[in-house]
């Protein structure tokens, strides 16, 4: 999502020799957080320091692919990538042509089922980082050699841990493991965030009034970072076409996701629990500290409403 990439160049912006003064800083959003945590975990793998790594979650549209072949890319990995449909066969072949490179299994969940599939990622898995982990597969459609010594590692992906598979559990306790996930408030909290950078020809003041609509409309699905960008596109779309863009919005908003519970708009109470922090407190991590406590919610949403606060006072 290029929305997405260009509020990571943001937040890069501020590790200068000068950070600004904490009030000034954008906190990371919860969101934020586990992305980060991600791309160490891939970087471990770049290393070497681990043979493989298995990033799940039920919510699409988190940043799973982007994030893993961003960090791919930084570490200067050109991995080899399969998704969609894989067979033994395909898997097979494809370490064997690759054998010292990341081998990245994006989405491939049909193989995660596949017992011949599971043993040849088992046996790829197991065994010491610098020696070769011996691999073997026998058909009679096969072109190559049975058996080879692999010595690279393999990023695989997929929305659901698969359960009750023993084939597979023995797949993961040889990689690391991780689970990409976030509530809605989550979501909601990095498109915020996202909002300040603007869009093509639309203000930051502008691309936070279609995230607080999708906020304020999406209490019984379940949202993610997909849905922003083509909302901004309806809302520069409707402003060429003379129609209103929460129309379409709502339209996309219908169809989005899975049904959650509802939820109670606690915007009103939060502002007053941060009016009373902000005259209790004086600093401003006494204010943080008081306010994380109180509501349970994140820096990220102290300093959102603060600014909010501030914006409607003047």
């Amino acid at each position: 999502m290029k929305v997405f990439q260009m509020h990571v160049n943001r937040i890069h912006g501020f590790f200068g020799n000068d950070p600004p003064p904490p009030e000034q800083t954008v906190p990371e959003t919860a969101l934020e957080e586990r992305q980060h945590l991600l791309s160490h975990h891939v970087r471990l793998v770049c290393q070497k320091l681990t043979h493989g790594l298995f990033v799940y979650g039920s919510r699409g549209g988190l940043g799973k692919t982007k994030i893993i072949l961003r960090v791919l890319r930084q570490e200067r990995i050109r991995p080899v990538l399969l998704n969609g449909h894989c067979t033994p066969l395909s898997l097979y072949t494809n370490l064997y042509n690759n054998s010292d490179k990341v081998i990245f299994l994006d989405d491939c969940d049909s193989l995660y089922r596949n017992l011949p599939a599971l043993g040849i990622l088992r046996s790829a898995l197991w065994g010491d980082s610098n020696r070769g982990r011996l691999v073997t597969y026998n058909s009679s459609q096969l072109e190559i050699p049975n058996s080879f010594n692999f010595t690279g590692q393999i990023i695989f992906t997929a929305n659901n841990l698969p359960s009750k598979n023993h084939a597979f559990n023995a797949v993961l306790s040889r990689v690391d493991v991780f689970e990409l996930d976030a509530s809605n408030d989550d979501v909601i909290e990095m498109m915020y965030q996202l909002a300040d950078d603007g869009f093509e020809s639309m203000s930051p003041s502008q691309c936070r009034m279609v995230v607080h609509f999708i906020a304020d409309n999406s209490a019984s699905r379940e949202l993610s970072l997909r849905i922003l960008e083509p909302s901004y596109r309806k809302y520069l779309y409707s402003q060429q076409a003379g129609i209103d863009w929460r129309e379409l919005v709502m339209t996309q908003l219908d169809q989005f996701g899975t049904q959650q519970p509802s939820k109670v708009d606690t915007t009103v109470d939060d502002l007053d629990c941060l009016k009373q922090v902000l005259d209790d407190h004086g600093t401003v991590k006494e204010q943080i500290e008081a306010w994380c406590q109180l509501t349970k919610k994140s820096r990220a949403t102290f300093f959102r409403l603060k600014k909010s606060l501030s914006t409607s006072n003047d």
